[in-house]
């Protein structure tokens, strides 16, 4: 399964930062860890939101819902950033 690390106000909304996650793609994975918080989910899905996958940066157009997942990858979900 993979290790999956939350920053910021994702793992403060999830109440945890560190643990093994079951999910073969991006999209079942991030429904496990959001289970049924709507807050969570919507911090998951946030187009500005990091996703982190074996220590490199995902482009938003690169991180579909169908997107694989190996049982050894760690992926991290940052909290969405804005710029100026």
């Amino acid at each position: 399964m993979p290790q999956v690390r939350l920053f910021g106000t994702i793992g403060d909304a999830a109440g945890w930062s560190e643990k093994t996650v079951p999910g073969e793609t991006l999209g079942a994975l991030k429904a496990m860890i959001a289970a049924d918080d709507p807050q969570l989910s919507a911090l998951l899905s946030d187009a500005s939101t990091l996703v982190i996958l074996n220590h490199a940066l995902i482009p938003a157009s690169l991180r579909g819902e169908d997107r694989p997942l190996d049982i050894q990858d760690e992926i991290a979900f940052g909290s969405p950033v804005g710029g100026g």
